[in-house]
């Protein structure tokens, strides 16, 4: 199937052409979604500050608990996809030793 793809795209330079079109397209489109993402957590982050604040709360003892809570997330999200990489890996590998 891969191979197939190669040769269509190798034997074709417009279906390459338009390959490329359309994953830059997508390309733009997650980094366009990404860049709103961190823009909207900025601006929460923004007025959580202000808030705390406003409030009287300690700001930097509640800053640095909300990047401890972060890097725990992030350390939970970094091992979940290593674990499903590796689990579609072997999938995979399986798949093509069994052919």
């Amino acid at each position: 199937m891969i191979d197939d793809l190669v040769r269509i795209f190798s034997e074709n330079p417009a279906y390459l052409g338009i390959a490329v079109v359309f994953a830059a397209v997508i390309l733009f489109g997650v980094i366009k979604k990404l860049m709103k993402l961190v823009l909207v957590m900025a601006a929460v982050l923004v007025i959580y500050v202000a808030y705390l604040i406003i409030t009287g709360d300690d700001v930097s003892a509640s800053l640095k608990e909300i990047g401890e809570k972060g890097s725990e997330v992030i350390e939970t999200g970094k091992e979940k996809v290593g674990e499903y990489f590796e689990e579609k890996s072997e999938e995979a590998l399986e798949k093509i030793l069994d052919d």
